[in-house]
């Protein structure tokens, strides 16, 4: 699994990307709509690295 930093420093340089190719083609293009689910799947991948430390600290309810 790769550092929350790096995952980080993907997400900005595919932002920017998906920015460009928007700014390019349309926000209706298919390279737009691939961008953008590359980009979502960075920012699952940081997420659930992020919050994987909380849930495990969790304490049971009952």
């Amino acid at each position: 699994m790769r550092e929350p930093k790096q995952i980080r420093d993907q997400i900005e340089q595919n932002r920017h990307e998906l920015s460009r190719l928007a700014q390019n083609h349309g926000m209706q293009d298919y390279k737009v709509l691939q961008q953008s689910m590359v980009l979502d799947e960075l920012i699952n991948e940081y997420n659930r690295f992020k919050y994987k430390k909380h849930f495990m600290k969790r304490q049971p309810i009952a």
